[in-house]
């Protein structure tokens, strides 16, 4: 049975501020459609491109822990021109869906992912995860294979390093922090890796931000909300279920750290190895001159996940 209550959708359109740039695909425009969709008590912003068509040409994009569906605005519109439904909702607690008192972790994603799904009549789930959208995507393919397709699982693995804290310090950091302005949000979490695509990254920012009637800005994402997922999360073995993955699978490696070239990688090519020994139908790509977070607008990762998902 269907738990959706109700939908409701809107178009947007996003501007194209993206250049081809070291890597960076573009688009002249990058149009979404949004629907806010009921599920399991709390409404889900979901972004929307291309048309649907048949659920084998559909994929479910999720990103990472204090991520949004922003994080697709230059995939998603790639993928539609090939011909795919992207799917890019915002989880529970981030961008513009509900924020619950409680109720975060991995489980709890995936229960919604599975009534999303159901909504857009996706018997089977052909999914991209980022980060997060990885290790939520091994707990979908491990408890419930039946309903995995193919499976792109991005930076991130069963075995986090103990560096993983300080690698994504400063997106953690800003949660619950007041700021004057828009503006000094955005210079607060500006880095040099931004700059050959700044605009993505200001416009990301800018959809995260929520302005409060004294002119201060602060993250949508509770910061209470990130705590119970990291103590949910940190709870659950997700080395051992990601051996009972049998979808088949394409591991996406970035290579330079977030805290040095060679350090704060969250996804160690030890471990990208071990993924692709325990989950048979796999393969790992690593994605050259990419951190954490640059390695999901990168050409070679657009090229490496539509070839992937096309086999």
């Amino acid at each position: 049975m269907r738990r959706i209550v109700k939908e409701r959708r809107s178009t947007s359109f996003m501007p194209s501020t993206l250049d081809r740039e070291k890597g960076i695909l573009t688009m002249s425009a990058q149009t979404a459609t949004t629907h806010d969709i009921t599920v399991n008590g709390i409404t889900l912003r979901v972004a929307t491109w291309g048309a649907y068509t048949t659920p084998e040409r559909a994929v479910l994009l999720v990103h990472g822990i204090t991520a949004s569906s922003q994080a697709w605005m230059t995939f998603g519109p790639l993928l539609a021109a090939r011909g795919w439904y992207a799917i890019a909702p915002d989880l529970r607690g981030r961008g513009m869906s509900e924020k619950p008192p409680h109720g975060y972790g991995i489980p709890l994603h995936v229960n919604d992912l599975l009534s999303l799904a159901d909504h857009f009549n996706l018997p089977i789930i052909n999914y991209v995860g980022h980060s997060l959208g990885a290790m939520i995507g091994f707990f979908l393919a491990a408890i419930h294979p039946p309903r995995v397709g193919r499976l792109v699982l991005v930076d991130a693995g069963g075995n986090l390093p103990p560096d993983t804290g300080k690698a994504i310090g400063k997106a953690l950091a800003r949660l619950g922090t007041p700021y004057p302005s828009f503006d000094a949000y955005w210079e607060a979490m500006r880095a040099p890796w931004m700059a050959p695509h700044e605009a993505f990254w200001r416009d990301y920012y800018h959809y995260d931000a929520e302005t409060y009637p004294d002119s201060t800005v602060m993250c949508r994402v509770p910061r209470a909300a990130i705590v119970e997922e990291v103590a949910t999360n940190g709870a659950l073995n997700l080395a051992a279920l990601s051996e009972l993955v049998r979808s088949p699978a394409l591991i996406v490696r970035a290579t330079v750290g977030m805290l040095a070239p060679d350090r704060g990688l969250l996804l160690p090519r030890e471990e990208a190895e071990r993924l692709t020994r325990v989950i048979p139908a796999s393969q790992m790509i690593e994605i050259a001159d990419t951190n954490h977070y640059t390695v999901i607008l990168a050409d070679q990762f657009t090229e490496a996940c539509r070839s992937f998902l096309e086999e």
